[in-house]
């Protein structure tokens, strides 16, 4: 008699030893030690990252010193500005004093003087003028003794060599070489008139300043051993006297 065989047995015997469950804890206790080790990364970085300090963004920082200049670029964009308005007030100034004046263009040098008359009264004259040409500037006294047959001084010619200026109280003199003198005389010897130009050096240009700020003043035109011709400054005189040494000033300073 064959013995049945069992159905619990052998290869058809079910699996009790839990194998779903088992891979189940598996999942969840691996999912627990990652989320355990992500919490613990996470953090470090978070700790990290607020121990850092913070930083102003560059751009921010940038545009901060450009709103803000320091001191030192303030002061010298200011300096700047008033240099500038200076400089334009200057060269009004310049314009005007030129146009009351004769401009002159000979050989590359400017001159700028005024426009007496060819024949002068008879006296003596004190004319200022400037030139400006290769790199200088320079103050020019044009001194003039003019004499008429007619003067009832009859001084006719003196052939001079000094020029005394008496301005501010103080008397200035200037001498000449006899050599250099320019002399005229009408064909008819009805007028006369002696001449020299000379540059004016440091002594001549402070005579000339007083002169400026004076009310009156007086020179005296001579020969050293010899006759002399003095004359007092007119009103107009001294203010011609007054803008050359003024605009000498302002373009020697350019």
């Amino acid at each position: 008699m064959t013995r049945p065989k069992l159905l619990w047995g052998g290869e058809n015997r079910p699996d009790l030893s839990g194998g779903d469950g088992v891979k189940k804890s598996h999942i969840i206790l691996t999912a627990g030690v990652v989320y355990l080790v992500i919490m613990v990364v996470g953090g470090a970085i978070y700790y990290a990252y607020r121990q850092r300090p913070m930083a102003a963004p560059a751009e921010e920082s940038s545009v901060a010193a450009v709103k803000a200049p320091s001191a030192e670029e303030q002061a010298a964009a200011k300096a700047a500005a008033a240099e500038e308005a200076k400089a334009k007030q200057r060269e009004k100034r310049i314009d005007e004093l030129k146009a009351a004046l004769k401009t002159e263009t000979i050989h590359g040098i400017t001159y700028y003087r005024y426009d007496w008359p060819q024949r002068m009264p008879t006296g003596v004259y004190l004319r200022p003028f400037v030139a400006v040409g290769n790199g200088r500037c320079v103050l020019k006294n044009d001194v003039c003794y003019a004499y008429s047959i007619d003067d009832p001084q009859q001084t006719a010619w003196i052939n001079g060599d000094r020029l005394d200026i008496l301005a501010g109280g103080q008397r200035t003199t200037l001498s000449f070489d006899p050599k250099t003198m320019h002399k005229q005389m009408a064909p008819d010897a009805s007028w006369l008139m002696e001449n020299y130009v000379t540059e004016a050096d440091p002594d001549a240009l402070a005579a000339l300043h007083r002169v400026a700020a004076a009310s009156n003043a007086e020179i005296v035109y001579y020969k050293s051993d010899g006759k002399s011709r003095q004359q007092t400054f007119s009103a107009e005189e001294i203010e011609r006297v007054r803008v050359m040494v003024e605009l000498y000033e302002l373009l020697a300073a350019e």
